[in-house]
């Protein structure tokens, strides 16, 4: 597993991540179930998950980008603030394809709930697992051999 997430190019899961926040906020129904209408809050706990997830996979990809040195913190603010950002374009996006229709500014604030707990998250419980699990296979993986030191 070490070997698969190592050998992923950096950008291609941000990249993954940008096009499924894409469909869930432009598609009607991405799930395609209709009883979610029923619970209340769905649509918010939904923007809280997605923005969540979001945010942890572009910072886990600007981290392993930096293996074998550690992940700044202002960069990982900066990717933080860009997720919100990102839920802000996406609504806007919304309210000028819907004419306002489904535009929601709670979802914005839900949505910059979700990156600043994934921020805080990632950077007191995730950091250093994240770096023990993937640090000592880096320095036998290929393409992270031209950043060892020779002897």
């Amino acid at each position: 597993m070490k070997s698969f997430i190592l050998s992923i190019p950096k950008g291609v899961p941000t990249a993954i991540m940008i096009a499924i926040v894409m469909y869930f906020t432009f598609a009607d129904n991405p799930l395609g179930i209709n009883a979610l209408k029923h619970i209340p809050y769905a649509e918010l706990i939904g923007h809280f998950v997605l923005y969540f997830i979001a945010c942890l996979v572009f910072i886990f990809d600007y981290a392993k980008a930096r293996l074998p040195h550690h992940s700044k913190v202002n960069q990982e603010i900066g990717i933080a603030v860009s997720t919100g950002v990102l839920a802000f374009l996406m609504e806007l996006g919304l309210m000028h394809l819907t004419g306002g229709y489904n535009y929601d500014l709670r979802n914005v604030y839900v949505a910059c709930v979700g990156t600043l707990l994934a921020f805080l998250f990632y950077h007191f419980w995730l950091l250093h697992p994240f770096r023990h699990y993937l640090y000592h296979s880096i320095q036998h993986h290929w393409r992270y051999q031209h950043r060892r030191k020779k002897k």
